[in-house]
């Protein structure tokens, strides 16, 4: 077979749209009888990959036309016979596709989303889940809603679960650096609260800002609030509330695999309040570092933490604040949870997903 994979995704620190696919490819094997093209962005450092995929890359720059000119163009050029997409999919094709969407969060929260990219994902998603051959999506939860928003055939949805790769451990003391990496990201010399997630409204970053506020202005403690994260859209509210509040509300945009681990170990506890997610990544990235975790009660995350967390309802500030009041000063839970979280994170795996994806194509 001849396999082409859209991974114009890969180097644009979209987060979690770019760890699953560097992480499919990283554990995916390609069969000796197979070509497996990469179609990438120009300037991107893919060398890593070259071993296993012919590299090709994309011309165009604006996104519409490659995604709907250039990729059909380059799908006859090299003669494909199964493409990967993400999302979207081409209006004319020449060969089958199989499409991953991660979630369909624009059904039920048109709201947060700019108007032009809400009226984009309402036309061209829906089309890409009804004409693809197969859909890939990363939880049960929102196979079952893609499922049903669509009237798709069960059989035609598969789970291709998220998962962490092995960078994400408990760190020596040696390894972590803290009071390196506390100078490089000015937090100081007290516990913290991480919060990992683009800048976006349903990351849910306002109401855990009001809730570390008011935990701050209840118990006078010496911890800060740390948010990773690129400004992603309509973010002017998450900066205004972090204005308005406290002081120690640190918010350090995009940073490298290797500090984002450092900054997981260092954490008294990760706390993800993000109201609708598809998967979830940081959550379980935080659990593969031995960091307790409290999460959002909704959409996939109980499948993701499972009993290896603590729970609350995002919409209720005094709930969030609740549960960092209980990370913040019960140590047995914490630790409680630092097992059971690193246990948790290693019933998913990477290479699994990737397997089901390969033998997908060929199906």
């Amino acid at each position: 077979m001849i396999i082409a994979i859209d991974a114009h995704m890969l180097g644009d620190h979209s987060g979690g749209n770019e760890s699953y696919y560097t992480n499919i490819l990283k554990c995916m094997t390609v069969r000796d009888e197979d070509t497996v093209y990469l179609f990438v962005k120009p300037g991107i450092d893919v060398s890593e990959f070259e071993d296993r995929f012919k590299i090709v890359r994309f011309k165009e720059e604006n996104s519409f036309k490659r995604n709907f000119i250039e990729l059909d163009k380059l799908c006859r050029e090299y003669k494909v016979d199964v493409l990967h997409t993400q999302y979207f999919i081409p209006f004319i094709r020449s060969c089958k596709i199989v499409v991953t969407i991660h979630d369909i969060c624009f059904e039920h929260y048109s709201n947060i989303f700019t108007k032009k990219e809400y009226i984009t994902q309402k036309l061209l998603i829906p089309y890409a889940a009804k004409h693809s051959e197969y859909v890939f999506t990363v939880s049960e939860h929102a196979r079952a809603d893609i499922i049903e928003h669509y009237h798709l055939k069960p059989e035609k949805v598969i789970v291709t679960y998220n998962a962490v790769n092995s960078g994400f451990r408990r760190l020596s003391e040696d390894e972590l650096k803290e009071e390196e990496l506390r100078k490089k990201f000015e937090i100081g010399n007290f516990d913290y609260i991480l919060s990992v997630g683009n800048l976006q409204p349903r990351k849910n970053l306002v109401r855990l800002i009001e809730a570390f506020n008011k935990w701050k202005s209840k118990t006078k403690a010496d911890s800060s609030l740390v948010i990773v994260g690129k400004k992603a859209w309509m973010f002017d509210g998450i900066l205004k509330a972090a204005i308005e509040g406290s002081k120690d509300i640190i918010f350090t945009d995009y940073v490298s695999n290797e500090d984002l681990v450092r900054l997981y170990n260092a954490a008294k506890c990760f706390v993800y309040p993000s109201f609708f997610e598809g998967f979830g990544i940081p959550p379980l990235e935080a659990m593969a570092c031995g960091t307790p975790v409290a999460v959002a009660n909704t959409t996939s995350l109980p499948e993701v933490v499972g009993d290896a967390g603590m729970y609350f309802d995002p919409f209720n500030v005094d709930e969030i604040e609740m549960a960092i009041e209980k990370m913040m000063s019960d140590e047995g839970l914490n630790n409680k949870y630092a097992e059971l979280g690193m246990k948790q994170s290693r019933k998913f795996s990477w290479k699994d997903s990737a397997d089901i994806i390969m033998e997908t194509y060929h199906r």
